[in-house]
């Protein structure tokens, strides 16, 4: 069985456009998960790109460059489950119009049976995408490539698992020149390019599915892999920040410590943003230091909570003094901190923890507190608890945006949580002082970038349309958060 009985010239591939509410929605981000996709069919096909969220496209749009481009294939990557109506949509015109559907990313891979009980979606990808969709551009057989769920008579067909790629450098180099040449890639309005180095995390947070995703493995690219993109990004692009998009980029700390030195080494100036663990910026102070001459300068911590029951309960294997102490090794070292944390991280949860975390991440001088509403997102093993506590509110998936809750808790209901939620941005935003974060932009990025006007008024608005966007802003300083400081605050101080 073939998907269609022609030979296959043309694809397209589709980032689809959704808000989530959050403050990184004014981020706009280089595919490059589709870019590497393409890279690796563009010897057999031809190949357009169609990033409707960094480009802000409709649905209508979208339709319209698709229609113009008369694909054989249409390819919509979907690794937000909130994105998946919209997928939906841009799938259902596709078919009407006579295109094959092949849906793949985070949220098809975890639900492709619901998914592909609608008429219009021909094929899912399961798991990593590179090998299984070059082998559907060839058109082999269904019953022949891993890695798919497909029907066949109105049965759903799930062939077995393609196992992952073991070696990530025989991966081609994702293909840029597909870009857009109007789209402009940032994040702080800062312009950005973005590279892979590592798949998976070893961690199992209950709330994260990346470990579902990947079974469990990380798998890293080459030392000199990294360095000849990093190099093709400098000679290509006027941008020099880069976003290392690897969910855990310090996981293995020696491989970092081998990138910074070569880095050094071989003069390239980029500034750098990764993701880290806690515990590895607590353990490994020298090498911050080293990531810093390197060039880091902007980490995203997932910090989650400062509740010990709270960081137990998610399984995140840190502890409050860890946390207390990286922020203050990244500090040091003039690194700022984009910090995640979550609203209704524990059952139990009650309003006072909210207004506690918002005590200690101005005490701690987190530059950036991004706050979202735990949400049990399909795969995960906080979604199975909240089913069979039947606390689960909302099963449109229009809402799982990290903003809207939809889950109860023990004491606290989705319209509480919501509100808390927006208690904390008001809070992380007005009620806090500015100094310590402008003086590390400073010493980082230099006098010129406060300098630029119109790009901060571009921030300052990006940041006030976000608020505005959050219900019920405006609070009252409330006797709790005024109250003295907690044991957990006296530990800090110690």
């Amino acid at each position: 069985m073939k998907l269609i009985n022609k030979k296959i010239k043309k694809v397209v591939l589709v980032n689809p456009n959704f808000i989530t509410k959050s403050i990184t929605d004014k981020f706009t981000i280089p595919a490059l998960g589709l870019e590497s996709i393409a890279a690796n069919i563009l010897d057999l096909v031809e190949v357009k790109i169609v990033n409707a969220k960094v480009r802000n496209l409709t649905a209508v749009e979208i339709m319209d460059e698709i229609n113009e481009f008369q694909p054989d294939i249409v390819g919509i990557s979907c690794c937000f489950t909130i994105g998946i109506n919209f997928s939906l949509g841009i799938a259902k015109e596709s078919k009407r119009l006579g295109f094959a559907t092949v849906l793949g990313g985070w949220h098809p891979n975890f639900e492709y049976s619901k998914v592909l009980k609608h008429p219009f979606v021909d094929l899912i990808v399961r798991g990593e995408g590179e090998i299984t969709f070059r082998e559907i551009i060839k058109n082999k057989d269904l019953e022949d490539i891993k890695g798919i769920s497909y029907k066949d008579n109105g049965s759903i067909i799930n062939n077995e698992d393609r196992p992952l790629i073991k070696d990530l450098d025989k991966l081609p180099i994702p293909t840029r020149k597909l870009r857009n040449k109007d789209s402009y890639h940032q994040i702080f309005q800062m312009p950005i390019d973005a590279i892979e180095t590592s798949r998976g995390c070893p961690f199992k947070c209950t709330f994260c599915n990346i470990h579902q995703f990947y079974r469990g493995t990380y798998r890293t690219k080459s030392i000199e892999r990294v360095i000849q993109e990093l190099k093709i990004i400098v000679s290509q692009n006027k941008s020099q920040n880069v976003l290392i998009v690897d969910d855990n980029f310090t996981a293995n700390i020696k491989r970092v410590d081998k990138i910074c030195d070569r880095l050094i080494e071989e003069g390239i100036k980029l500034d750098l943003t990764c993701q880290s663990r806690i515990d590895v910026i607590k353990n490994n102070p020298d090498v911050i230091k080293k990531m810093a001459k390197a060039g880091f300068w902007l980490f995203f911590l997932g910090i989650e909570t400062f509740s010990q029951k709270s960081l137990d309960n998610i399984d995140k294997k840190v502890t409050f003094r860890d946390i207390a102490k990286a922020i203050k090794i990244l500090h040091e070292n003039n690194i700022l901190i984009i910090g995640s944390m979550l609203i209704g991280s524990k059952y139990d949860e009650e309003e006072q923890d909210t207004d506690l975390m918002i005590k200690i991440v101005r005490k701690l001088g987190i530059d950036f507190p991004l706050y979202s509403i735990m949400t049990p997102l399909p795969g995960t093993k906080f979604r199975n608890e909240v089913i069979e506590k039947n606390y689960l509110v909302s099963h449109n998936w229009s809402d799982y945006n990290f903003t809207t809750a939809v889950n109860r808790l023990d004491k606290l209901s989705k319209a509480k949580l919501e509100q808390l939620l927006s208690k904390a941005y008001y809070y992380g935003y007005f009620k806090r002082g500015w100094k310590n974060t402008i003086f590390k932009l400073l010493k980082r990025k230099g006098i010129h970038f406060l300098l630029y006007s119109k790009k901060n008024f571009r921030i300052i608005k990006d940041l006030f349309g976000f608020l505005l966007d959050i219900r019920g802003m405006k609070f009252m300083m409330d006797s709790t958060v005024k109250s003295k400081s907690s044991s957990t605050i006296k530990t800090f101080q110690k």
